[in-house]
């Protein structure tokens, strides 16, 4: 269990994320500075934060659950992420930041027109309002495990906290902290794996993979192949459609500084993308290997193994620390939140307000009404965080399947054809999301697994992992090709519907698409001194905070832990002020 130097860790970690929204607030000019820094954040900080984002507690817990069960299964579908990002460095990362958009809506907008573009506010801002509540939940749900606090406060507590940082900072803040959490989750992690496989009972390298349960690499024993390997393929194809969708990952691009930068962004996804989950998920395979009790070490979990990373974390760190991990595990979805209010307050700002409303609003009311809604949809997710808590009524990973099924692939789906294929008119992007929310929908009333299984000539009865696992990909696959179909189906009506003006302003963007930015031209300002400086100071104040954890009541080994940790920040941040310093002498 935690002591009370790891909830003065927590405490400490908790004002430090407030206090970087002060730090960069004086940075936010206008509007593009608030919802997209500007288009000018630098290639290093936006590729830890596209990351972060990537990587919420979801990776540790409901995932987590799923690796505890069934060992490296979801390990390779992880690990096949690096696909679709090897797709965008080639063909997109440049061409994401050219569209020259301050929001998401604004390529939308230039994409299918404006009717387009206010259907999509009116859409996705309460879906993106509502998996925010999802994630902030599932958080919430991990940190009150961890802490034994109650799961009201606990999401109150943490709401309270991102949208502090969200409505002060705007997105640099939001890119800049992502950046520190993702540090930690890094620092942590890597702790967490080699004191994990130093235990004894682990034997490190070679002993953990001889004690490996044989399902944990052999995955018919607990689905038959025709199900494990359709559920691969299935999260591959999930994998490269959020990989491109404008408005999940490519939306990360839009605020890098150019083209150039976006590619480096990518690059740095990829090496992550590759890294990251064997890092994160061989202690939790470890954990399937110890003598531990979840049920009874956490009674308020409905699925137990969702806190699996917990009880081996709690084995093999130190007091103090625990209550660093515990930051890390939760500043992987306080990366998601905070770009999501920060996201939102922008379509509904930038792309309701000032397109509808009030279209001569000066740069400083739309500034000042970002922080304003930043702070307004932050208590909606809260509120929504708390319903969830209420009637919930199945496990994470279940939860988030449906999610995906009836609410993300209805908006992934015209988002990444739009991209690719220029040939429709207006309307095809509206309809295709409600098509294929419908084609959800009515799969997961009408779809009855066994009943399906029996027509495909399946033998035995499907257990209970796999009937979960089989809905999941039926029900996503239909949804897929109804949406696709619909998609390219109205190109039929292209000429007939498509107006002068509506194909120029898409030749137009897609010009715009494959031109480089040109800095001088486009009179951009600079402010990579200021992030450097700024991203500096960071590191050296958080590092110099964890480094203090070695005067924690610990045994000497464990006392070198915090200055490991708090050391990689310092030399982090040195570097960051080398390179400021010799930038200001230029």
């Amino acid at each position: 269990m935690l002591t009370g130097w790891d909830y003065a860790v927590i405490g400490c970690y908790l004002i430090f994320m407030m206090g970087i929204g002060l730090l960069w607030s004086r940075i936010n000019k206008n509007a593009s500075d608030f919802f997209r820094g500007g288009g000018n954040i630098l290639w290093w900080i936006n590729g830890m934060s596209s990351l972060a984002v990537g990587l919420t507690a979801y990776s540790f817990t409901a995932a987590g659950a799923k690796v505890f069960e069934t060992g490296f299964l979801l390990v390779i579908v992880y690990l096949v992420g690096i696909i679709p990002y090897l797709l965008i460095y080639f063909f997109l990362a440049a061409r994401y930041r050219q569209m020259r958009a301050v929001t998401v809506c604004d390529a939308i907008r230039r994409r299918f027109g404006k009717p387009t573009e206010q259907f999509w506010v009116w859409t996705a801002l309460p879906i993106g309002l509502f998996q925010g509540g999802v994630m902030l939940y599932i958080i919430s749900l991990f940190v009150s495990a961890a802490i034994g606090l109650p799961i009201v406060p606990t999401i109150m507590l943490l709401a309270v906290a991102v949208t502090v940082l969200a409505s002060s900072g705007g997105s640099y803040a939001v890119s800049a902290s992502d950046f520190i959490q993702m540090m930690i989750i890094i620092v942590v992690s890597i702790t967490i794996l080699v004191r994990t496989l130093l235990l004894p009972e682990v034997g490190g390298f070679s002993g953990f993979f001889g004690q490996l349960p044989e399902h944990y690499i052999n995955f018919s024993l607990f689905e038959r192949p025709a199900v494990w390997i359709s559920l691969m393929m299935m999260f591959t194809a999930v994998n490269v459609l959020r990989a491109l969708d404008l408005n999940t990952n490519g939306a990360k691009f839009l605020t890098v500084k150019d083209g150039h930068h976006a590619k480096k962004a990518c690059m740095m996804m990829i090496v992550g993308t590759a890294l990251v989950p064997l890092i994160a998920f061989t202690p939790v395979m470890a954990a399937g290997m110890l003598d531990f009790d979840l049920p009874s070490m956490f009674p308020n979990l409905k699925n137990a193994s969702e806190g699996a990373y917990v009880a081996i974390a709690q084995k093999v760190l130190p007091q103090g620390m625990m209550g660093l991990m515990v930051c890390s595990i939760f500043a992987a979805t306080l990366s998601s939140m905070d770009t999501a209010l920060n996201k939102n307050a922008g379509f509904f700002v930038k792309n309701f307000y000032g397109d509808i409303i009030n279209p001569n609003a000066s740069e400083k009311t739309l500034l000042y009404l970002g922080r304003v809604f930043s702070v307004v949809f932050g208590g909606i997710v809260m509120g929504a965080a708390i319903l969830i808590s209420m009637f919930r009524d199945a496990d994470l990973f279940s939860m988030l399947l449906k999610f995906n099924v009836l609410l993300q692939f209805p908006l992934i789906i015209p988002m990444v054809l739009g991209i690719l294929y220029k040939r429709t008119p207006g309307w095809s992007c509206w309809s295709t999301v409600l098509v294929s929310m419908l084609a959800g929908w009515i799969t997961q009333k009408l779809l009855d697994i066994s009943q399906l299984c029996d027509l495909l000539g399946m033998q035995m009865p499907l257990n209970e992992l796999e009937a979960k696992d089989m809905t999941f990909i039926v029900s996503g696959v239909i949804t897929i090709l109804v949406g696709t179909s619909w998609y390219f189906f109205t190109s039929f009506f292209y000429n007939r519907f498509a107006s002068e003006k509506y194909t120029a302003s898409v030749e137009a963007f897609y010009k715009d698409m494959n031109t480089p930015i040109d800095h001088v031209a486009e009179k951009t300002s600079d402010s990579d001194a200021a992030q450097y400086r700024n991203m500096s100071l960071m590191c050296f104040v958080y590092g110099t905070a964890i480094c203090l954890g070695a005067l924690i009541p610990n045994t000497g080994a464990e006392r070198l832990l915090f200055i490991y940790a708090g050391g990689t920040f310092l030399l982090v941040g040195g570097l960051l002020r080398f390179i400021y310093n010799r930038k200001k002498t230029i």
